[in-house]
């Protein structure tokens, strides 16, 4: 499927031919060229409509798609990702003193095994109780964190037996000086006589829909289609990118065929084009704007209306 993505930073459009910097519009095809669609007009008033990305200067454009080639309308509104906090909660207590009492933090987010881990001891007193070691593990931790927690602990959570740990969100620093380049997910490994160990999450990790760090990455893989950037030596100038990482988007996605048909493929060939509306949700009179346009337009071929 070719991906094509059209960024909106809460700008009105003018329909001009040089449209306003960071506004997105929708152009039909007519007798005088590429023109701007007016709202509640239909495929009746044009088969085929593009997107429009304003520039201030040389507009971004995606490719012509015909409405009656478009298989999906669909689009989700904004949220921006949730940090996950992983909670320890210990149960019982030791009924002597040991010297080597582990708890690993395990770095999930890779999905794959062997996963990065951080372990920690600390020696605790005989018949200690949950809290002593729930504060001998905060204590630890605070001293040496992971790299990929946001901060080590959580104070406010960690009492009577429970330990709270909050991961990096994708984009945030981590503390090895680097960016954190995905969601993490993480989980405990702990054992002790007499002690034991449950693992809940009283805030699971969330991705989000449109947050400002994934539209990003969406943003530099997009540059391929876009405008033929792929890193490449003989290319050295990197196109500029527009997405607003604090900026959580209301997303929209329109698929079509290239020619028609009702098959994804043609002899191993794509045949699907799918163009992407990041758009700030901002300004509400801006998104009905692109609403007006957009949906009676895709009314007309049979998809249902899309109000974010």
């Amino acid at each position: 499927m070719a991906r094509h993505l059209i960024i909106g930073n809460n700008a009105a459009a003018t329909g001009v031919a040089s449209e306003v910097n960071l506004a997105v519009n929708v152009q039909k095809l007519s007798a005088k060229g590429p023109v701007a669609l007016a709202a509640g007009e239909s495929v009746a008033d044009s088969d085929s409509i593009r997107l429009v990305q304003g520039t201030g200067g040389v507009n971004y454009y995606s490719p012509w798609i015909k409405g009656r080639n478009v298989v999906s309308f669909s689009g989700k509104s904004a949220a921006a990702q949730t940090a996950e906090i992983a909670v320890a909660t210990f149960v019982g207590s030791n009924g002597a003193a040991i010297a080597n009492y582990t708890l690993k933090i395990i770095n999930l987010t890779n999905g794959n095994s062997p996963f990065e881990f951080k372990s920690y001891e600390v020696s605790i007193a005989a018949s200690a109780n949950v809290t002593a070691i729930a504060d001998a593990f905060t204590a630890a931790i605070n001293a040496n964190p992971a790299h990929w927690l946001r901060v080590s602990s959580d104070p406010a959570s960690n009492s009577s037996g429970v330990l709270s740990v909050v991961g990096l969100k994708k984009g945030e620093a981590t503390l090895a000086g680097g960016v954190q380049e995905e969601l993490v997910h993480m989980d405990f490994a702990f054992e002790a006589a007499a002690t034991t160990m449950a693992v809940t999450y009283s805030t699971p990790g969330n991705l989000g829909q449109g947050d400002g760090f994934y539209v990003r990455e969406m943003e530099e893989v997009a540059q391929g289609v876009g405008f033929g950037f792929y890193d490449r030596r003989n290319l050295p100038i990197k196109p500029a990118l527009t997405s607003v990482t604090a900026t959580a988007y209301d997303m929209y996605s329109i698929v079509a065929t290239k020619d028609g048909s009702t098959t994804s493929s043609i002899n191993g060939v794509d045949n699907l084009i799918e163009i992407v509306i990041a758009f700030d949700p901002a300004t509400a009179a801006l998104s009905s704007a692109l609403e007006g346009k957009l949906n009676p337009y895709l009314n007309s071929v049979g998809f249902g209306s899309v109000n974010l």
